[in-house]
């Protein structure tokens, strides 16, 4: 995860005249209120998010599926499905080989779950990875400050310059981990501020107002259903979270 930063720097740079201010903390005035459409400060990122790239819904025992997300009692990293921003991922399991807050939420999904725009917005980059599958860099062709990301993905649909809609289908979830992670396969989604590294901010602060709420609520739903399916109540702590996927407010290096 994030081996490619300074790839992200530098293209958002030379193509967006990026600038390297720190974004400021979300915090309650933050753009996350149905009244919202927008944020206001130029520390912020200029789109709101109105997809997060795959389809979350409530747990269907009758399928074993909620949404995109199959359920399965077999070996998975961390024995989760989903992974929060600021997570802290063991050293073993981590890109650089230490323990680190997770950057950017991870979704673990069957093989050819196909990934979708997170805002309406212009392709600024389609970066190959360490990993040996893709970024989906997207911006809203005028703020060079922001990125907003789908990491680890295969086949992508899409390149540099395309205009692209929020939910528009863009490539498919990665094979990458797929081998530890019961023939999963995984995607990442992030925003991103400019700078070298990058600081990636909690997503789920800025979901447009017409799906904020109830995607919060099939967030914290997707927990309580795979702890009970786990028949672990240790997995995801909802009195630690700052927003339902986000452990942290704060910015995260990566």
């Amino acid at each position: 995860m994030s081996g490619w930063c300074l790839n992200i720097a530098t293209v958002a740079f030379l193509l967006l005249g990026a600038g390297c201010s720190k974004p400021s903390i979300p915090t309650a005035s933050s753009p996350t209120g149905a009244d919202s459409a927008r944020p206001q400060s130029q520390n912020e990122p200029p789109l709101l998010l109105k997809s997060i790239g795959i389809n979350l819904d409530y747990y269907d025992s009758a399928i074993n599926m909620a949404g995109d997300f199959r359920f399965t009692k077999n070996r998975l990293q961390q024995n989760r499905i989903w992974m929060d921003f600021g997570y802290v991922i063991p050293g073993g399991d981590s890109s650089t080989g230490a323990d680190k807050a997770n950057p950017q939420p991870t979704f673990i999904l069957p093989l050819g779950t196909k990934v979708r725009s997170l805002v309406d917005g212009v392709v600024i980059a389609v970066p190959g990875l360490y990993s040996g599958d893709y970024s989906i860099q997207v911006g809203d062709g005028k703020n060079g400050n922001w990125l907003y990301e789908t990491e680890h993905v295969i086949n992508p649909l899409v390149k540099a310059g395309d205009q692209v809609s929020a939910g528009q289908i863009i490539a498919e979830v990665s094979t990458w981990s797929s081998q530890g992670n019961d023939g999963l396969g995984m995607v990442e989604i992030g925003i991103l501020h400019g700078g070298n590294p990058p600081e990636h901010v909690c997503p789920f602060v800025y979901l447009d107002p017409s799906l904020k709420v109830e995607l919060l609520k099939k967030i914290e739903a997707l927990y309580a259903s795979w702890e009970e399916f786990r028949r672990d109540s240790t997995l995801y702590d909802q009195t630690k979270y700052a927003v339902p996927g986000c452990l942290t407010l704060a910015p995260v290096p990566g």
